[in-house]
């Protein structure tokens, strides 16, 4: 299976708007579209969260405008993953309601040719950090039941009776340990009882945005892939406190190999970015302190 996966675009309604008064979020979208268009034998593309900025429902419509004929021009389904900046409920005017009821868009895509992508809402209205009902977490073990199917045309199962897909989970939080104390403030919670719901299932590989950096872990012996923002990238080896991100902009192609094949990779791209209205590549988005972090995560922390 391959995989493009795309994040953090931070999309807004208004075509004015400018992330941290700078970056034109669609231009940059549009620049990395520009940038993957033509890859070749990709199954699906993963939005992994962070789609809007504003949580309207014109800047989702904006996604799917942009987002829809690109995933066709592949031949690959789009799949979206809602982060700490969506609006679930302002996602459901576009796309309809999540698979199981609630406020969430907690979704399962079977893929054309075989395997399934499960994604997970992590989002809690109005903070950052990410958090995950009981009701989802049984949900999921209810989906992980069942393996994926295989693709074949006999309802999904292989000719030998086998349900051989893989099975991908993505969601915008990953289940790790952020690399800087911003991140850590607005990380997932619960990683205990998601782990316990994933073990031994076959989800091969979880994808996951929100640090706006790669990084690459695990949880329940699944590899865990951070892909690089759309929007900015950041720096997680800023010294002295200092959270830092650039003009930046990036992809990553998640690859799976068949089953029996333990394989999983990852390969990123960063670019300067498409959508930077000062166009100083060298000079960050943003650059904060320790005491505008604590004041980050005294209004969107625990």
């Amino acid at each position: 299976m391959r995989i493009l996966q795309l994040t953090d675009t931070h999309l807004y309604g208004d075509p004015a708007s400018r992330h941290y008064d700078r970056i034109d979020t669609a231009a940059a979208l549009r620049a990395v579209l520009a940038r993957v268009r033509g890859i070749e034998d990709v199954d699906v593309v993963v939005h992994t969260g962070d789609a809007s900025d504003d949580g309207s429902v014109a800047s989702y419509r904006l996604l799917h405008e942009l987002l829809d004929p690109f995933a066709a021009s592949l031949s690959a389904p789009l799949v979206v993953t809602m982060g700490n900046h969506d609006v679930p409920a302002a996602y459901a005017e576009v796309a309809g309601p999540g698979d199981h009821g609630g406020p969430w868009q907690d979704r399962v895509h079977a893929l054309p040719r075989g395997g399934r992508v499960i994604i997970l809402d992590s989002s809690v209205p109005g903070a950052g950090y990410g958090h995950l009902d009981p009701e989802q977490l049984e949900w999921l073990r209810e989906v992980l039941a069942a393996p994926a199917a295989s693709g074949a045309p006999a309802g999904g199962v292989s000719a030998e009776g086998e349900a051989d897909g893989p099975t991908v989970l993505a969601i915008h939080h990953p289940p790790l340990v952020g690399a800087t104390p911003l991140l850590r403030g607005l990380d997932l919670d619960g990683l205990d009882a998601l782990a316990d719901a994933l073990a031994g299932s076959d989800v091969r590989a979880i994808l996951s945005g929100h640090y706006h950096h790669p990084m690459t872990g695990s949880i329940a012996g699944i590899p865990v892939l951070v892909g690089p923002g759309i929007t900015n990238v950041v720096d997680p080896l800023a010294a002295g406190g200092v959270e830092r991100a650039g003009a930046r902009s990036g992809a990553q192609l998640v690859e799976i190999d068949a089953p029996g094949a333990p394989g999983v990779r990852a390969t990123s791209a960063e670019w300067a970015s498409g959508g930077d209205t000062r166009e100083d590549p060298e000079r960050p988005v943003y650059e904060f302190g320790p005491d505008v972090v604590a004041q980050i995560l005294g209004a969107a922390g625990r």
